[in-house]
């Protein structure tokens, strides 16, 4: 969908501090008598569904910026002007909602303009000099603004006013906020890696075994509720059965042979195998 114009025909807020050059001037926290202003960077799955909902919530969209110079779809905001460059953004607003991958993450902070405060949402990357972070601890899903009231946000910052600015924004769309430090973000990801990316590839593998060995998937559903159960309960390392921490060598060998034709399958069941043995190894060490 098409931009509005250029930033001379966005409706600037009156209060709003100006430089003596006409362009805005830095105004890191918003003030508490109107509604924060955004740019919105990025057109994936974070920018919609956060984007979206922090539009129903009365959060100003002042700009949109992503390579395709567009408003992404389902915003209603379609008169706000677009922009490929973010040293190009000349637009009156408080933050700049980093909503794109980690690696180019940075490299567009530095080319800001100074009156604009980053957030990105990186659950791995370091905390910006200012702004912060606002880590959603749940994978979103596309153009799905409806569900983000209860995602858990972590919430960093390097001072007190940021954290507090960013829980204030991250509460106007989720009920569960989590204010903390870098640090525990930064484990927070690679906790949820194991979690869920981990887990959910070793299912995604398991569905295609299933597959070729034209297994119904229902065999599995209940062992699967079973051990997410005993997971979400805090009792995965009780729970833990199979050949693995049976040490069944005969067993282990055989099924290693089945998954010749699929060797880096045959590297995780080795990997996942050994790292079961060792986590109980020492524990009863």
């Amino acid at each position: 969908m098409c931009c509005g114009s250029a930033a001379s025909s966005w409706p600037l807020v009156h209060s709003w501090p100006f430089g003596p050059d006409g362009k805005p001037t830095p105004n890191p926290v918003p003030m508490a008598d109107r509604a924060p202003r955004v740019i919105v960077f990025g057109s994936g799955n974070v920018a919609t569904s956060l984007g979206r909902a922090w539009e129903a919530s009365g959060v100003v969209i002042a700009g949109f910026c992503n390579r395709q110079g567009l408003v992404p779809p389902g915003f209603t905001s379609t008169d706000a002007p677009c922009f490929t460059n973010p040293a190009d953004i000349d637009v009156a607003a408080d933050y700049a909602l980093m909503a794109v991958r980690d690696e180019v993450v940075f490299p567009l902070i530095e080319q800001l303009p100074s009156h604009l405060t980053p957030v990105h949402f990186s659950g791995a990357q370091r905390n910006p000099d200012i702004g912060g972070v606002i880590w959603c601890a749940q994978s979103i899903q596309p153009n799905n603004p409806e569900h983000v009231g209860t995602i858990p946000m972590v919430i960093t910052a390097n001072d007190e006013v940021h954290r507090e600015a960013l829980t204030a924004l991250a509460g106007r769309i989720s009920n569960q906020l989590y204010p903390t430090t870098e640090e525990k973000r930064q484990k927070g990801h690679l906790t949820a890696v194991f979690a869920v990316n981990f887990t959910n590839h070793a299912l995604a593998v398991a569905q295609e075994l299933a597959k070729q060995a034209e297994l119904p998937w229902d065999w599995f559903v209940p062992m699967i509720e079973a051990m997410s159960q005993g997971a979400i309960e805090g009792n995965a390392f009780e729970r833990q059965t199979g050949p693995g921490i049976r040490r069944e060598d005969a067993i282990i060998r055989s099924q290693l042979e089945s998954l010749e034709a699929h060797p880096a399958w045959q590297k995780f069941y080795e990997a996942a195998t050994a790292s079961i043995q060792h986590l109980h190894d020492n524990a009863d060490s």
